[in-house]
């Protein structure tokens, strides 16, 4: 295969979670790119972005190639930052490719991030092929910039052509109804748009335009080296299964991580049943570890805890719910389940003893919600 200069490539990992933080990392790392830095939060990393746009060396940081960054975080969360890094004029680099990672993969999750100006979303789990195909889409097809109204970041639209929307539209009697349209809402011409390049003259936005389409250099490609241009940009296969073999290599240190994970859960319910805190607080923070559960197991084949974690998740959203008995049923079901895949090691679907473990689940949902 073409040899390519990965080591010129340099990527920012922010994630409050030390052990995620720890495997995303070393993934990216497994597959060639040494030049990782891993910060704990957004804040620390808006700080160290600022600082390195005037003092690199003070900062302790260069220039960030690509941004990887969880969605749910504490203080500033993953779109907040996402907003500074786009928009503030301290960000030192407006136009770096911003992967979003989450275990929050749904629609409304995605239809926010991209609206906030992110580049690619990976889901958790992740699997080091699904990461490498990341980083490739982000150098291989760099997309255009757009500067609206309301928006700036990459192009939201993949593709030419109209989209599916629903449009409120409202009855007799009140009634509010959305329905289906096909037709293309975009209502500039072009010459509406202002096109920007990269190598353009252009010192100007002219006034009468309503957006600007901006087209920046691919200096990823230029940083990978003269190969680039004799061929397929991509990891050797070899490579993939190296950084495969790494993320099973953390599988003991998860599973530490998971008895500290079950022991929190124990103490939140025994402090929920004994009234000792602030009720809200401990909800909240059964529901942080389960988001962290559903997004982490899959990665080291425990798919029943990432289904009993987004169970658990969705049972303990809504903080403001009065902690009833059946309510405390229900965490306890879930924590049980848990400790259940984790102490019987049981991995892929679990066979009978997975499908009992969800119909148990499934029942005490429908019974304690």
């Amino acid at each position: 295969m073409l040899k390519f200069n990965w080591h010129n490539i340099s990527i920012m990992v922010v994630d409050d979670n030390s052990f995620m933080r720890s495997l995303i990392t070393s993934t990216i790392r497994a597959l060639g790119i040494k030049d990782v830095v891993s910060v704990p939060n957004a804040t620390q990393a808006i700080e160290q972005l600022k600082i390195s746009k005037t003092d690199p060396v003070n900062a302790g940081i260069g220039s960030i190639d690509i941004i990887l960054s969880d969605f749910v975080m504490p203080d500033v969360d993953g779109i907040l930052f996402l907003r500074w890094t786009r928009t503030n004029k301290h960000a030192p680099d407006r136009f770096v490719p911003f992967v979003m990672v989450s275990g929050q993969a749904d629609e409304k999750s995605v239809q926010k991030s991209r609206d906030a100006g992110m580049t690619e979303f990976l889901a958790k789990p992740f699997a080091a092929q699904t990461m490498a195909d990341r980083i490739l889409e982000v150098i291989q097809n760099p997309r255009q910039f757009v500067l609206a109204a309301d928006y700036f970041g990459p192009d939201r639209r993949r593709m030419d052509r109209p989209i599916k929307w629903f449009e409120k539209t409202s009855e007799k009697g009140g009634k509010t109804e959305m329905v289906e349209r096909t037709d293309d809402r975009r209502i500039s011409a072009p010459s509406d748009l202002q096109i920007v390049n990269a190598r353009s003259n252009i010192k100007h936005i002219r006034d009468d335009v309503h957006a600007v389409i901006i087209r920046p250099a691919n200096r990823l490609l230029d940083k990978l080296g003269p190969n680039v241009m004799r061929g397929q940009i991509d990891f050797d296969p070899l490579v993939i299964q190296a950084a495969e073999a790494r993320i099973q290599e953390l599988v003991g240190d998860y599973s530490k991580w998971t008895e500290n994970y079950l022991n929190t859960l124990a103490d939140c319910l025994n402090k929920l049943q004994k009234r000792q805190e602030d009720s809200r607080r401990v909800l909240a923070q059964i529901n942080h570890i389960a988001h962290e559960l559903r997004g982490q197991g899959g990665v080291f084949d425990y798919p029943l805890c990432t289904a009993f974690g987004k169970s658990l998740y969705e049972a303990t959203l809504d903080v403001s719910l009065a902690v009833t008995g059946n309510r405390l049923k229900l965490i306890d079901a879930h924590i049980g389940a848990i400790r259940t895949v984790f102490n019987q090691k049981i991995t892929g679907n679990g066979g009978k003893v997975g499908a009992t473990l969800l119909k148990e689940i499934e029942a005490a949902v429908k019974k304690y919600s």
